[in-house]
């Protein structure tokens, strides 16, 4: 397996200390994501591409919070950017929260808190929206997916389908052992 084949997450051992400079507060980045759902229950999947994170790897739509947005608005934002299409806000439905942890992220916490939004309703015809971040677009069958799916996306469209509303990824044992 070459370094490009590895998973762009792993475990890490969250330092002791991690939340002493805080005060004990710890803060976790928000990722809004949209789940395009066709009738027969495929759902659309970006390769991402020239980002310089999980490049070649598969994830819905998805992105950061701007300033000023809830996470429902930039999920909606994020398709219309990447995608090219509009979802109405009533369209979209809550489906599930991941909280992971990520090394990658900066800060003493390495959390992520990725809220999934679904719908089966859009305008435009989905396509390469952001070419300088992404290489194609696919749809895939959840249950069945292609190689290079983002890991937590591959347990967060899991959790969905069983109709879990949250789940937890990546986080090193804290029970001490």
């Amino acid at each position: 397996m070459t370094a490009a084949d590895a998973s762009p997450s792993s475990p890490a051992a969250v330092p002791a200390q991690a939340g002493a400079a805080a005060g004990g507060w710890h803060a976790s980045w928000m990722a809004p994501h949209m789940l395009l759902r066709r009738e027969d229950g495929a759902v659309l999947l970006l390769r991402r591409a020239g980002t310089g994170y999980a490049d070649g790897w598969l994830a819905p739509p998805a992105g950061r919070i701007e300033p000023g947005e809830d996470v429902l608005t930039a999920a909606i934002r994020e398709a219309f950017e990447e995608v090219g299409v509009r979802v109405e806000r009533d369209d979209a439905r809550f489906v599930h929260v991941m909280h992971r942890y990520a090394d990658s992220m900066p800060g003493p916490c390495h959390a992520v808190n990725d809220y999934y939004f679904a719908s089966t309703r859009w305008t435009g015809r989905p396509h390469v929206a952001e070419p300088d971040k992404c290489s194609e677009v696919l749809w895939a069958d959840p249950a069945s997916l292609p190689p290079k799916v983002l890991p937590h996306v591959v347990e967060a469209l899991a959790a969905v389908r069983r109709g879990e509303p949250f789940s937890i990824h990546n986080w090193p044992d804290s029970s001490g052992k």
